[in-house]
């Protein structure tokens, strides 16, 4: 973000924060605006040509499961974009859509939400991002690269304030400009072959010097590493700190010390001048065995832990580990592998949709029990609510999921991850009744 980006979007903060009125009156004018503080460029007038590809009050028809047709209007459109529904809340009782923080309020959100994924089944192809919007408070955000947004609790709140944060800023860049910039499956697939060939040199380096599955756990170990220090679970970035600044200049120190790390995060305990460090205690560290090598090697290791390891699919970590080691898949390693949505197309039909048929039951449920929406719901209605959730919870956390043909354990993997989205919605939507922040335990990819 450059100095002018940062005045526009404090110029753009200081106009509209805390407006209030009608989001009809308001809408275009502060999406306009919202544009300008971009510095991306403003919508197309509304038909100037046939099909507007990028416009204020998009015009489509609503094709119903009965047969009727209805017309509909998307607020604010961009084809392969996103798609954005406007509302206007207020501090105030009586002013624009409803008080925030009230039941009213929350309600008048997830209906625009709902519009907004009744629009995305109705224009030519589904838009990336779908977004609500609190004129001059938040925004909604929701992303569907796969076509699945999720339901209204696997929302992301950011605040209009947020667009002064240089990672905000150049996520509303990206959703205007070039969207696929942020599609996970691109990203991974990118960063993979990078990962693929590192791993693959590496393998190649150490055959015939040690038994391939003691070559495979260590490897396993050095993935689990680098990933953990590029998703924060590792301090400092420790790892290639380590081997940038003390191992590649003295080979020998390697083997001691990464074990001693190793076994450090086995148990949970100190290391160094690091501190205590994360308890990793799924049995991968339990045997901190690692191996002495070369300056050669360690270069091609560090070349690897510099990579962007966040952007990897764990659910391919044990395909690359699988090729790394056989010589014959090893000049295909990266080139070919499951990507995450053909899992998915398995995952989703067998395990989630049934689950996901049950928590639409349970929110249908808990809507009746919170009452009408002009009221707001007693403490006997919240705490009824409150009661089904966490049933539903309990329930969710009770699944045990079964792969009698495990091979590296990506169809599992898949499945947790799917899972652990499901029950942030139901913590999402927890919050949303209780009013109190929920732990959200969602697993970082």
């Amino acid at each position: 973000m450059t100095p002018s980006d940062a005045a526009r979007i404090e110029q753009f903060i200081t106009r509209w924060q805390n407006s209030s009125g009608s989001e009809r009156a308001n809408y275009q004018m502060f999406f306009s605006e919202l544009c300008d503080a971009l510095g991306v460029d403003r919508p197309n007038v509304n038909g100037s040509v046939a099909v507007v590809p990028y416009c204020f009050d998009k015009h489509l028809t609503i094709y119903h499961p009965s047969g009727k047709k209805t017309p509909g209007y998307i607020d604010f459109y961009k084809a392969d974009h996103f798609l954005i529904e406007a509302k206007q809340g207020s501090d105030q009782s009586g002013k624009g859509t409803a008080k925030r923080g009230t039941n009213s309020y929350l309600k008048a959100m997830e209906a625009a939400f709902v519009q907004a994924i009744a629009y995305t089944r109705n224009v030519p192809s589904k838009p990336p991002f779908l977004l609500t919007c609190d004129i001059g408070d938040h925004f909604e955000l929701w992303m569907g690269f796969n076509g699945d947004y999720g339901g209204y609790g696997a929302r992301q709140d950011i605040l209009l304030t947020d667009l002064r944060k240089e990672a905000i800023f150049a996520l509303f860049v990206d959703i205007f400009t070039d969207p696929q910039k942020r599609n996970p499956e691109k990203i991974a697939a990118k960063v993979t072959r990078e990962v693929a060939a590192d791993l693959a040199e590496l393998s190649k380096r150490l055959e015939g010097l040690h038994e391939p599955q003691e070559v495979a756990h260590f490897l396993m170990r050095c993935i689990f590493t680098m990933f953990a220090e590029d998703v924060g679970l590792l301090k400092e970035h420790l790892f290639t700190e380590a081997l940038e600044t003390r191992w590649l200049l003295n080979p020998k120190t390697f083997k001691p010390e990464v074990e001693a790390l190793w076994q450090a995060m086995n148990d949970g305990t100190a290391f160094g001048f690091y501190g205590r460090l994360l308890k990793f205690n799924g049995g991968l560290f339990a045997e901190a065995t690692a191996f002495e090598l070369t300056a050669d090697q360690l270069g091609v290791l560090l070349q690897a832990a510099k990579r962007e390891w966040k952007d990897v699919e764990p659910a391919i970590f044990g395909t690359l580990l699988e090729r790394a080691l056989d010589t014959k898949e090893r000049s295909k390693l990266g080139a070919h592998y499951t990507p995450r949505s053909y899992v998915e197309r398995l995952v989703r039909p067998v395990v989630m949709e049934p689950l996901r048929e049950q928590w639409d039951l349970v929110q249908g449920e808990v809507k009746q029990m919170l009452g009408d929406v002009d009221a707001e719901p007693t403490a006997a209605q919240k705490k009824k609510a409150i009661a089904v959730l966490e049933g539903f919870l309990a329930e969710l956390r009770r699944v045990r999921v079964l792969d009698p043909a495990c091979g590296s354990g990506n169809f599992l993997y898949v499945t947790l991850d799917l899972i652990k989205q499901l029950e942030s919605e139901v913590l999402r939507r927890l919050e949303d009744v209780t009013g109190q922040a929920q732990l959200r335990l969602v697993l970082t990819r």
